[in-house]
C-alpha cells in the first residue's frame, strides 16, 4: 500500500478544511490532492525535493507551493482545525 495516498474519505474532509483558510490557492481538487499526496511522500521518505517522482508533477514546483503554504501557516492550520 502506497502511504502517501490519501483516501477519499481524508482528502474529503482535507479539502473542507483548506477551502476555510483565506489567502491560499487550492486549484482543481485533483491538482491540490496531488500536491498534498506528493508533500506526504517527501515527508515518508525522507527524500530531497528533486528526486520526487515524476506523477507529482514538477518537484520545483510542488516545492514552491510547500514553501509558500508554510510561510502562510497553511499547514498549522490544517492540523489545528479539529
Amino acid at each position: 500500500m502506497d502511504k502517501s495516498k490519501v483516501s477519499d474519505e481524508e482528502w474529503a474532509k482535507l479539502a473542507v478544511a483548506l477551502k476555510k483558510i483565506p489567502g491560499i490557492r487550492m486549484g482543481c481538487d485533483a491538482t491540490c490532492r496531488r500536491f498534498v499526496q506528493a508533500v506526504l511522500w517527501i515527508l515518508r521518505a525522507g527524500a530531497q525535493w528533486r528526486l520526487l517522482p515524476d506523477r507529482f508533477g514538477h518537484w520545483n514546483s510542488v516545492f514552491k507551493r510547500f514553501a509558500s503554504w508554510t510561510r502562510f501557516g497553511v499547514w498549522d492550520k490544517v492540523i489545528n482545525s479539529n
